[in-house]
């Protein structure tokens, strides 16, 4: 083949050679609709598309994209319920299991756009992940962090200078980063008070009954048929019946894994995602951190726990790689710099394969929290051992699936990841019943639960199907500092599949970008994969860059869009910005193709055109 095509949603033959029939009978269907209903209120396909969501009002900073796609990732949290803010009806159009981000999206949708009715049953409190959890609290602390981190260096070349100035020594002092840890009861008022605040605006009962939308909280849901659903509080004998007209939505999420084969970790007291957020630590955290995991959220929590001050060791895990998913070993030796010369985080390769406590049971039995851990090295050395007063477990998340009453129903489960099984449409292998998000146990990103919701909700309420699985054309973004981003194919997987001569890859280190050599930020590279011959199609980028979150998403649109890599080149970026590296990498490109033809050029030019 000449041209390579860049990795997009899976569209069979025969789904392509009945797009203009499906298309033509959708409009006849909207032409009967419009009869009835108010001009301009359509629906179809490329609604959901197009992620056009009902409009929340609200008095923020908010954009209208995040007004009308309002995401959160699915299924669980520490928080206090709320109650539901009216009695639920008998039968609704949709009854969509878990209020997170694939579950209040497809609720939006369905809602706001379709004018269906919507009813959500979450088991804990409306927001899911994201807000409690997740995405909200921790990009909050991040912030907070990367401030104290600047104060801390503030002072420490403010105590330079006047050493230097007095006695001629240039040493700071090896209790400062002790002395100057931040006070973590004001970080965790700043990022409860934002938790609150989205919640209210977007997710609450009351938000939400806005829109159209019953909600339940603090009940668990059990399927009864495939058009049936119960849910009763916990301990409650009593339970509530609710029929589903077109159908079910389970958007339950996942929760933290905690491998139980780790001898003496349930001997401590370990944290995760889920309880650091909501841990009572006073105005002081702890001084010495393990972090288990070298993922995203173990390489994030890493990086902030450090800039608030604390002593912290990260154990990669078996992988012997931070952030070993991304499929680049380069990045993750930049990372393990970045983490050990800048960031003072102590980096193990290896696996955790025992925890042994330090600490005494307290009074009231509560475990302790000190520990050592031992690992076991990926270089094959003897077995290292990590002290600490407090272990944060971050290796991996399971799908949200006990209890729902699946097996009943024989609705299957994906034996490779535990999640929901699910076609390409999202349809679990009971008809009228569909799962989007986390618990599928597809990628495990908040945009892509809440493209999901979105696209299930328009499979289960509107003729036709739209694809839902998008593989590898999810656009990741690990938020340290560096970012990590990537999207497509990495330079080792395209060339496997496509093989080597028909890739072509462009490189750029961040010590060549002018913006990355003003703000001090050159430990990263830029890295995009595009096919050899023809158009020169994007197949993938991996960046790793301060704003890399920023500019693959410019790389993602570039790929939707079917555009070659040295196109990019004639879109103008500002200097000098991060994105200019992109137009610059694109133009060198564009100049090598043009360098090839200056022949013919040359002929053309002196026949006078």
């Amino acid at each position: 083949m000449d041209e390579i095509d860049p990795p997009k949603r899976k569209i069979s033959t025969k789904s392509r050679s009945c797009y203009f029939a499906n298309s033509l009978a959708l409009a006849l269907v909207l032409v009967a609709i419009m009869a009835t209903v108010e001009m301009g209120k359509t629906v179809g396909r490329q609604t959901v598309n197009a992620f056009h969501q009902p409009q929340v009002t609200r008095n923020s900073r908010k954009s209208r994209f995040q007004n009308l796609f309002k995401i959160r990732r699915g299924g669980s949290s520490n928080v206090a319920l709320s109650s539901s803010a009216a009695q639920p009806s008998s039968s609704y159009d949709m009854v969509v299991v878990g209020g997170g981000s694939a579950g209040l999206t497809a609720a939006k949708f369905a809602s706001g756009t379709l004018k269906k009715s919507v009813l959500i049953v979450e088991e804990e409190r409306l927001g899911g992940d994201c807000t409690w959890t997740g995405c909200v609290p921790s990009k909050s602390l991040l912030s907070q962090a990367k401030a104290s981190k600047m104060a801390r260096n503030y002072v420490i070349q403010k105590q330079f200078v006047d050493k230097k100035t007095i006695s001629g020594s240039s040493e700071v002092s090896e209790d400062h980063r002790t002395q100057s840890r931040a006070n973590f009861g004001k970080d965790q008022e700043y990022f409860r008070s934002i938790q609150e605040s989205i919640y209210e605006e977007d997710d609450s009962p009351r938000a939400l009954e806005k829109l159209g939308i019953e909600t339940v909280e603090g009940q668990k849901a059990h399927l009864v048929s495939p058009t049936t659903l119960s849910f009763q509080k916990g301990g409650s004998s009593t339970a509530t019946t609710v029929e589903a007209n077109d159908g079910i939505l389970l958007c339950t999420g996942a929760k933290p894994n905690r491998p139980a084969s780790i001898p003496g970790l349930t001997e401590i007291d370990y944290l995760t995602y889920e309880e650091i957020w909501t841990k009572d630590f006073g105005d002081s955290l702890p001084q010495k951190w393990t972090v288990v995991g070298g993922g995203p959220i173990g390489c994030e929590l890493a990086q902030a726990l450090s800039r608030l001050g604390a002593s912290v060791t990260i154990i990669t895990g078996s992988s012997g790689r931070l952030l070993p998913s991304v499929d680049d070993a380069q990045v993750s030796e930049l990372m393990k710099n970045v983490f050990e010369e800048d960031e003072n985080i102590k980096v193990v390769q290896g696996k955790l394969s025992r925890v042994e406590a330090t600490g005494s049971t307290g009074d009231a039995g509560d475990k302790p929290s000190s520990h050592i851990a031992y690992v076991e090295t990926t270089a094959g050395s003897e077995s290292v051992s990590v002290e600490g007063e407090t272990l944060l477990l971050s290796v991996g998340r399971k799908p949200n699936t006990s209890g729902l009453g699946l097996e009943s129903l024989g609705i299957d489960l994906d034996p490779k990841t535990g999640g929901i099984a699910v076609d390409s449409t999202l349809k679990t292998t009971v008809n009228g019943i569909y799962a989007a998000g986390d618990c599928t146990g597809d990628k495990q990103f908040t945009h892509y639960a809440g493209y999901q919701g979105a696209v299930a909700a328009r499979n289960i309420l509107l003729p036709f199907t739209d694809p839902g699985t998008l593989g590898n054309s999810v656009p990741t973004t690990t938020f340290t500092s560096p970012e990590v981003a990537t999207i497509g194919y990495s330079e080792a997987a395209a060339k496997a599949e496509f093989g080597e001569n028909k890739v072509s890859v462009s490189t750029l280190n961040m010590n060549e970008v002018d913006r990355a050599i003003c703000d001090d930020a050159t430990k990263g590279i830029i890295k995009v994969v595009y096919s050899s011959k023809g158009k020169k199609k994007i197949l993938g980028a991996t960046i790793m860059a301060p704003v890399a979150g920023e500019l693959i998403s410019e790389i993602s649109v570039a790929m939707q869009a079917g555009m070659g890599w040295p196109s990019l080149a004639k879109a103008v970026h500002p200097y000098p910005s991060y994105a200019f590296a992109l137009q610059s990498m694109a133009a060198e490109v564009y100049y090598e193709d043009v360098g090839k033809l200056r022949w013919l050029y040359n002929i053309l030019k002196k026949l006078g055109l």
